[in-house]
């Protein structure tokens, strides 16, 4: 993946994390205990997206940093 490429996958994947992350406060603020399922699947996509979160940005760093050396020609 190039960096624009990277880029736009930190983004969708920062899109999913706040869903996640906004479904559930909904969920725990309205004490709804009969979607147990719901809320565990929930954490874990929140746990999951931030370990890739975190995988993308040594990726864009090491794409980066990269990109600003100066080329072998």
């Amino acid at each position: 993946m190039d960096l624009a490429e990277l880029k736009k996958a930190r983004s969708m994947l920062l899109l999913l994390l706040a869903t996640c992350q906004q479904t559930l406060l909904a969920l725990e603020a309205t004490g709804n205990v009969l979607d147990t399922d719901l809320t565990e699947g929930l954490s874990a996509m929140i746990e999951r997206s931030e370990t890739e979160l975190a995988h993308l940005k040594d990726k864009i760093d090491a794409a980066s940093a990269q990109s600003a050396a100066p080329s072998d020609l």
